[in-house]
């Protein structure tokens, strides 16, 4: 399997765990989420710059810095002035604190691409999902300049014990500098990812 088929397959794995979906079904799950994603967006900042946080850094956790970069489908072009939209859980693996809407997404972040397409998050690792299998991701979507709108790639991370060791391979790989952990990923936009 190819970095490209992976990183697809496992964001429909992702999506599909997080989000009790079946594959190839599109349902009220798919609508609520779209709701949720259009109200996180209005809670976006007026000014973005190409550094941004997602988990303050008060939450518990261990430190996490995300180096990313927006590339066109060509793997190359860089994607300038586009608006890159993060979340994840807790380390508890919770998306939000007992009560609150669904999809409130209480870690989630924006960062504006660079004139290289480059972006940065920091944060802290996420939890695993509470009693499932599913590996430890960050979520992120890309809102083009031009108004089109194209779904993570997700980042996944080489050394999380629930990544099948097949695919750890292509997966971020996870370094330490100091107190913090950090990931390189590369947002590739590809026709199927577009919503």
């Amino acid at each position: 399997m190819d970095r490209r088929n992976f990183v697809i397959t496992t964001v429909a794995a992702i999506a599909a765990a997080g989000f009790g979906l079946n594959a190839g079904a599109a349902g009220a799950q798919d609508l609520e989420f779209i709701a949720a994603l259009e109200r996180a967006q209005r809670e976006r900042p007026k000014r973005l710059a190409s550094v941004a946080r997602i988990a303050p850094e008060s939450e518990p956790g261990t430190p996490l810095v995300v180096h990313g970069r927006a590339v066109a489908q060509d793997g190359n072009t860089p994607i300038r002035g586009a608006v890159i939209f993060a979340y994840h859980t807790d380390r508890e693996g919770l998306y939000d604190h007992p009560g609150a809407v669904a999809h409130s997404w209480r870690l989630k972040g924006w960062a504006l691409t660079d004139d290289s397409g480059r972006f940065e998050f920091r944060t802290i690792r996420p939890g695993a999902y509470p009693r499932r299998n599913t590996p430890e991701h960050i979520h992120l979507n890309i809102f083009l300049p031009d108004g089109r709108r194209h779904s993570a790639n997700g980042v996944v991370f080489d050394d999380d014990p629930l990544l099948p060791a097949g695919d750890r391979g292509m997966a971020s790989h996870v370094r330490r500098e100091g107190a913090a952990q950090h990931v390189d990923f590369t947002f590739q936009l590809f026709a199927k990812n577009q919503f």
